[in-house]
């Protein structure tokens, strides 16, 4: 072969490989790329299970971690663990142990999600402890366990708004026990059922309370009129009723 034959021998087989490096790098590139699109994700825009990475799955570990269904590293790795873990989470809501994150599942956890970062939000406000979250929930189910949901969520709310107003005391354990006149300001802590366990319905209420929900635009007391024949509380003016009670403000 004469020294133009190998030019162009050299020449094509140069291009050739370009050709086939450019092409290894644009894939490379590309699925690097797609990797990380699946890799950052908010938890509920795909469903999850085994196999899946990302930081929605890391997301999940940390609810499941704090609900008590999982206990390990936060990895980001839908591994046997995590997959056992939700399908200890599907059995205790009733659901098919698939291990898979879909459907009402993925409602619960998302739920679960929801109600972590409204109690920052709390914390944030009000520097409440879980003992003193513990109290809350146990003070507005002696109040208004046997209240409707709604009922539940205004007598929270009434208590938020008490520590808020420069009228009470400052902080929760300051309006739950304050005494007013000689007079216990809620009936449960003078008759004990202040120190009974608080059902889910008025733990939601105090959550949702402390999310900002108040049906009671704003009242700083209640009561319930077929209890009580208190002259001064019926004269307040009332901003509704809710169930039993009339929510009023001081």
């Amino acid at each position: 072969m004469n020294k133009k034959g190998l030019l162009i021998l050299f020449l094509f087989t140069f291009i050739l490989a370009s050709g086939v490096v450019y092409a290894q790098t644009t894939i490379t590139a590309d699925t690097a790329g797609s990797e990380k699109e699946n890799t950052e994700k908010e938890l509920g825009v795909r469903a999850l299970q085994i196999g899946d990475r990302g930081e929605d799955v890391a997301a999940l570990q940390v609810v499941l971690n704090k609900l008590g269904f999982r206990e390990g590293e936060i990895d980001g790795v839908f591994g046997p663990m995590t997959h056992g873990s939700v399908q200890r989470f599907q059995a205790d809501h009733g659901l098919e142990k698939d291990g898979k994150v879909a459907g009402k599942t993925m409602e619960l956890v998302l739920a679960a999600q929801q109600e972590d970062k409204t109690d920052a939000l709390a914390a944030a406000e009000f520097s409440f402890t879980p003992a003193e979250l513990e109290l809350f929930a146990r003070l507005v189910h002696a109040e208004a366990g046997g209240e409707p949901y709604q009922g539940q969520v205004a007598v929270a709310a009434t208590v938020l708004n008490r520590i808020r107003s420069p009228k009470f005391p400052d902080t929760l354990s300051g309006v739950t026990y304050q005494v007013e006149s000689g007079k216990y300001q809620y009936s449960p802590v003078l008759d004990g059922r202040i120190n009974l366990p608080a059902g889910e319905s008025a733990k939601k209420a105090v959550r949702e309370a402390l999310s900002g929900k108040d049906p009671t635009g704003g009242a700083t007391g209640f009561f319930n009129p077929a209890k009580t024949a208190n002259a001064w509380v019926h004269s307040r003016p009332a901003s509704g009723r809710i169930g039993s009670h009339v929510f009023f403000h001081y």
